[in-house]
């Protein structure tokens, strides 16, 4: 498996030193992040890159202890994990226990392709695998401007994983209900694959070299949730461990 590297490239450091970030419209912030600090900086090299200094107020926003792990860190550990596992998101680093810096993708959220352009197309390949790893990471912030829509590819991208690797188990994922919804004929078709594949061979030290939480409540309740994701074989099997039903 394939780990990203800790340590934030220096040129990357020496760019947000500088602050010279530009104008980032409040349409791309999150809904519960307005207390964080958000900054777009544009790196010659690597493009546009996304800055969030998460706050107190976040944390008691979101119920979330610190100490136990930052908003920040667990984007971080969400991020190694999807890495590690194959699925596609935007790189990200972690400059302290406060703070990422993503590349920004220019794709639109799955809100404002839904408002402005029309109809999301979805693959089932995809799906699954997204819905997978939000089940895993016990994602339940999967609302529909936290992930990207590639038009091309017709892919979802999953971004700000931040509410990750709680205690509590996931709620639908937005782009799980509209492919329910919209595709009610391919819900049992049996899904393969490579990203599912690694997802089974996932071992307890694996997840707490990937993701070292902290507090053993999380601990546990991620390794049941990585059990149950192993055994699934449909969209509908997924649909029906968020609901409950198994």
């Amino acid at each position: 498996m394939l780990l990203p590297r800790p340590n934030v490239p220096a040129d990357i450091c020496r760019l947000i030193a500088r602050n010279a970030g530009q104008p980032l419209a409040t349409r791309h912030y999150p809904s519960r992040g307005q207390s964080a600090i958000q900054r777009l900086y544009y790196h010659a090299r690597r493009g546009r890159l996304f800055y969030k200094q998460t706050s107190e107020q976040n944390h008691r926003d979101c119920r979330v202890a610190p100490h136990t792990g930052t908003l920040a860190e667990r984007e971080w550990w969400a991020y190694r994990l999807a890495v590690a596992l194959g699925v596609r998101v935007p790189q990200l680093w972690l400059l302290n226990r406060f703070t990422t810096v993503q590349t920004w993708l220019d794709f639109p959220d799955g809100r404002t392709y839904a408002t402005y352009h029309g109809v999301l197309q979805l693959r089932a390949d995809n799906i699954f695998d997204c819905a997978c790893y939000d089940w895993i990471t016990g994602q339940i912030d999967r609302h529909d401007a936290n992930y990207l829509y590639d038009y091309v590819t017709h892919d979802v991208i999953l971004i700000d994983s931040a509410h990750s690797l709680l205690h509590y188990e996931g709620s639908l994922p937005d782009y799980l209900r509209l492919f329910e919804s919209g595709n009610s004929g391919m819900l049992h078709t049996p899904q393969s694959t490579k990203i599912h594949r690694t997802m089974r061979r996932l071992t307890a030290r694996t997840l707490r070299t990937v993701v070292p939480l902290r507090h053993p409540p999380e601990i546990a309740a991620l390794a049941a949730r990585v059990e149950q994701i192993q055994t699934v074989k449909t969209i509908a099997d997924i649909i029906q461990l968020y609901r409950g039903r198994v």
